[in-house]
């Protein structure tokens, strides 16, 4: 079956349809350019966390496909200061005082490009800081964001650039919220699925679900990376990899009774991973810096914390890939 890309409407949102014979996905712009559907078409299995209606959506886009978060996670208070300018966020999570998950999901993104090259299914979207002269109460920098997908066999390839459309260096961190139903198979019990992180660091946090700045080695280390069962655990946590775990930077999640696996990597620039979960879906997300990175009292290559220059752009690779076992 050849590649196809389709306008369609998902949720009463303007969307694109787009696949091959392994593998649909549905990503609607209109809503932070999240990847809202992925379907694994061998097994008929939608592997990502997809809402009925709009409404539903609204309440907590953020359970919801492939969050693109700018900047991850929380930020203490809503602000931090950089080279005396201070960036200041509205405080979304009342309870704890703090802003989270940035300005990228809930903004209409530009599809600039849309193609089929030979077995490449090649989608990209833009977002840019000058078309919401408000956020520069927020974020009081010139930023371009653009996202690239391109879809090959049972691979979905995505490149976030981010470039600096103006004259100030910005620190910059990145990540996404992605939720999977997991199990994956509607028949399939939690006790027999498995997930990995290539983690060896757990970050502790505070009531507030921020780091104190104390890191340790995790207790279950050897579990996590071989992978185990979510089955009667919670989690929020924020664990760090680096290459002296000697393993891929990716996440596996296993669903033996459906038969499917997908694998969740990330390049370089993804230090940081935090395992969140409920009933019925769990998050792995990739991070480039941790949480609240600007506030913490702690070195860049600790935190992840990087600094764009005037005109510079950064690409960030991830891939998921499904796979039949």
């Amino acid at each position: 079956m050849a590649g196809y890309i389709e306008d369609i409407t998902f949720i009463n949102e303007q969307a694109i349809k787009f696949g091959n014979e392994h593998v649909e996905a549905i990503l609607v712009p209109t809503l932070g350019s999240n990847l809202l559907s992925l379907k694994f078409k061998n097994k008929n299995i939608e592997v990502l966390r997809t809402p009925e209606c709009l409404e539903g959506y609204k309440k907590l886009p953020i359970l919801y496909g492939m969050p693109i978060l700018f900047p991850p996670n929380r930020i203490e208070d809503g602000q931090f200061t950089y080279k005396c300018t201070t960036y200041r966020f509205p405080i979304n999570e009342r309870g704890k005082s703090n802003h989270i998950h940035g300005f990228l999901h809930d903004k209409p993104w530009n599809v600039i490009q849309r193609k089929i090259a030979g077995n490449q299914i090649v989608i990209k979207t833009e977002f840019s800081s000058r078309d919401f002269p408000y956020l520069r109460k927020s974020f009081p920098q010139d930023i371009k964001v653009n996202m690239s997908l391109v879809l090959i066999d049972d691979t979905l390839e995505i490149e976030l650039g981010i470039f600096n459309d103006g004259l100030e260096p910005y620190p910059w961190g990145a990540g996404y919220h992605t939720v999977f139903n997991f199990p994956f198979g509607p028949d399939s019990k939690i006790e027999n699925c498995r997930i990995s992180l290539p983690v060896n660091k757990h970050w502790e946090l505070n009531e507030r679900s921020l780091p104190t700045g104390k890191i340790q080695d995790s207790v279950n280390k050897k579990e996590i990376q071989n992978g185990f069962s979510l089955e009667g655990r919670l989690f929020d946590d924020i664990f760090g990899y680096d290459e002296e775990c000697d393993l891929k930077n990716e996440c596996v999640l296993t669903d033996q009774e459906a038969g499917v696996q997908v694998i969740y990597r990330g390049d370089q620039h993804y230090k940081f991973w935090v395992l969140f979960n409920q009933e019925g879906f769990v998050c792995p997300e990739p991070y480039t810096w941790v949480t609240n990175a600007p506030n913490l009292d702690l070195s860049a290559e600790s935190t992840g914390l990087r600094e764009l220059g005037a005109g510079e752009t950064v690409k960030l690779k991830t891939q998921l890939v499904l796979k039949e076992i």
